[in-house]
């Protein structure tokens, strides 16, 4: 019962939250904002994104998770609603913050339920697989259905239907783990102390930066490809499929690749990492060689393989390295290399993007991000015996 409850959480905040992430780019490009303008609100919102669960950690780990769940929830549903209202650059802004707070907290609590799944299960990879399957159909869903509003009743409509998601998927995880015993609490109560013990755990910091290299790559398919597919190539209503191919081929796929890769590297996640960003390279040199709309959709497909690759990766190697203390400390200052991989280049892209664009090299940017995934690889891979997992105490 419980892992269809957390699958059903993930489906449900991914309808809202991949729809929200479909329509956000050309959303601002739409009400006006300049290139500079929306680089800095998604800069914002990845950060409070990813970062608002750093102070809340150790509160978080003394309360039920499905109480944090039900608490980040609404939190991201009040901000969404706010941002139909939002007009200008500072109440969008606002808005985005309020917003990525709920969603920072809810995403927290997420991880803990799902870390706690994984503990009766007999491979984590594929407990988190599966969790990425559920994902990626609401995204199947979400991110053609997001769009399609958009165009026939606005983008305010959207966001009031991608609150209405939030909620639904906090009050159906919460009212189903109310009968639900929950793991015990490890936290010492009131000390930040444990912070610095996680951060200083053998492999934890190289696995930071690591994780920071695949969120940075991550980040570019819901900025630069929405730009480039929409503005670039004149196509925004088939924006919505090439996300679409992105969901089903993780739903078709992703246990499968799972399988291979970790048979393949002998369950060394490192090598699954290294294997993930060189992969991403190759996706970065499709639009590159394979000039128009079929370059885009070549690069959603090898982008996909690098995200089935890299997804389960990151949370198995996670596990691996702080066992089953403190799983919310550890996601949280986890979350800070998220916020800055995703953040800088979702921003970043966008801005270079752009900038290219206008001296008429647009083009370019497709080699330069192949070579930043191959530096990233090749980084990965010297860092290999850093983040090799210790012998943990009771495991």
């Amino acid at each position: 019962m419980g892992a269809r409850i957390i699958v059903f959480h993930y489906f449900a905040v991914g309808l809202g939250y991949f729809g929200l992430m479909a329509v956000l780019v050309v959303m601002f490009h739409a009400k006006g904002f300049s290139a500079a303008d929306i680089a800095l609100l998604v800069m914002a919102f990845t950060l409070c994104n990813k970062v608002a669960k750093i102070p809340l950690a150790l509160w978080m780990d003394r309360m039920r998770a499905s109480t944090s769940a039900l608490v980040g929830c609404v939190t991201a549903a009040v901000g969404l609603t706010g941002l139909s209202f939002a007009g200008t650059l500072t109440t969008t802004l606002l808005c985005l913050a309020f917003t990525g707070v709920g969603i920072s907290v809810n995403g927290l609590a997420s991880k803990q339920l799902a870390a706690d799944a994984s503990d009766e299960a007999g491979s984590r990879a594929r407990v988190f697989a599966v969790i990425n399957v559920g994902v990626n159909v609401a995204t199947a869903v979400a991110a053609p259905a997001a769009l399609s509003v958009a165009a026939r009743s606005g983008y305010d409509t959207v966001l009031v239907l991608v609150a209405g998601f939030y909620c639904v998927a906090g009050l159906v995880t919460f009212t189903s783990y109310t009968r639900r015993r929950t793991r015990p609490v490890t936290t010492p109560p009131g000390t930040w102390r444990v912070y610095r013990a996680t951060l200083n755990r053998p492999g934890f910091p190289a696995f930071l930066l690591v994780n920071a290299f695949g969120w940075f790559l991550y980040g570019q398919l819901f900025s630069v490809l929405a730009l480039h597919v929409s503005q670039g190539l004149r196509q925004p209503t088939r924006l919505g499929w090439l996300y679409t191919v992105n969901a089903l081929l993780v739903v078709v796929a992703q246990l499968a690749v799972t399988r291979l890769v970790e048979r393949w590297s002998g369950g060394h996640q490192a090598v699954n990492a290294t294997a993930a960003y060189a992969t991403f390279g190759l996706a970065f040199l499709c639009p590159y060689l394979v000039p128009g709309y079929p370059g885009a959709v070549v690069f959603v497909v090898a982008f996909t393989v690098a995200e089935m690759m890299f997804y389960p990766t990151m949370d198995v190697l996670l596990l691996e390295l702080v066992g089953t203390d403190n799983r919310a400390v550890a996601y949280s200052i986890a979350s800070i290399s998220t916020a800055i991989g995703e953040s800088t280049g979702g921003g970043a892209g966008v801005y270079a993007y752009q900038w290219l664009v206008d001296h008429h090299n647009g083009n370019r940017f497709w080699l330069i991000a192949a070579t930043v995934a191959a530096a990233f690889a090749l980084t990965t891979l010297r860092l290999r015996g850093a983040m090799k997992p210790p012998v943990l105490v009771g495991q």
